[in-house]
């Protein structure tokens, strides 16, 4: 680049055996162009599309073995983006061949960012599925994905448009996938809403979850502490 700004500069003269001289506008302008390039290019990097849950999962399921791909055990969604897509999202399967039968991918920003094991500390505190808390991970916990017909985006549109929120802007959201019980059952979406009033000066925070059922869409559960 700085060699082609350079050949420019030797064009524009009439005698290439005349020694070239350097507008100092001319080189500061070429100098601001090149740098608005370079920043471009980082930022588009940098601010690459949040992908939905789905398309998330594609990009994981490519860096598991084929004893974990395709058996998601749960997923979380987090660092919201100004669409309400989650930039991260932690994906773990069951995997047979790790310790507590669990692998974990992060996929951030649209990207792999770490593969490594899955660790199991008190996630579930139902009595009958306490115990895995040490044990590990169970095949009683894989979610049937053709029963995940509500893909994130479909359920954070449901959440921006729930009628206890009409008075409120949605900020942000947390989401988790996961199954409320073993078997052959729906998974369930929850999704943890931040939201400011529509009032002047109001201040962003965490009003509750709601819950929804990921294969109709139906909402199952108003945790929301507001009025």
């Amino acid at each position: 680049m700085v060699a082609r700004l350079v050949r420019d500069q030797e064009v524009a003269g009439s005698n290439p055996a005349v020694p070239t001289t350097f507008s100092r506008g001319g080189v500061m302008k070429r100098f601001s162009i090149l740098v608005a390039v370079v920043l471009a290019v980082g930022m588009t990097g940098a601010f690459a599309e949040a992908p939905s849950a789905r398309k998330a999962l594609d990009l994981a399921n490519q860096r598991v073995t084929d004893g974990a791909r395709g058996n998601v055990l749960w997923m979380e969604g987090t660092i919201s983006d100004l669409n309400l897509r989650p930039r991260q999202w932690e994906i773990t399967f069951y995997d047979p061949e790790r310790l507590n039968a669990g692998t974990m991918v992060r996929v951030k920003d649209g990207q792999v960012v770490r593969v490594g094991g899955a660790v199991r500390l008190f996630d579930d505190a139902r009595w009958k599925r306490f115990g895995r808390n040490f044990s590990g991970y169970n095949l009683e916990e894989i979610i049937n994905l053709n029963r995940l017909r509500f893909d994130s985006d479909a359920i954070v549109a449901k959440v921006i448009t729930h009628n206890r929120l009409a008075d409120y802007q949605v900020v942000g959201v947390q989401l988790i996938l996961r199954k409320p019980s073993d078997g052959d059952v729906a998974p369930t979406w929850r999704v943890r809403v931040l939201a400011r009033p529509k009032t002047e000066g109001a201040r962003d925070r965490w009003v509750g979850n709601l819950t929804y059922h990921a294969e109709s869409g139906e909402l199952l559960r108003d945790d929301l502490a507001i009025k």
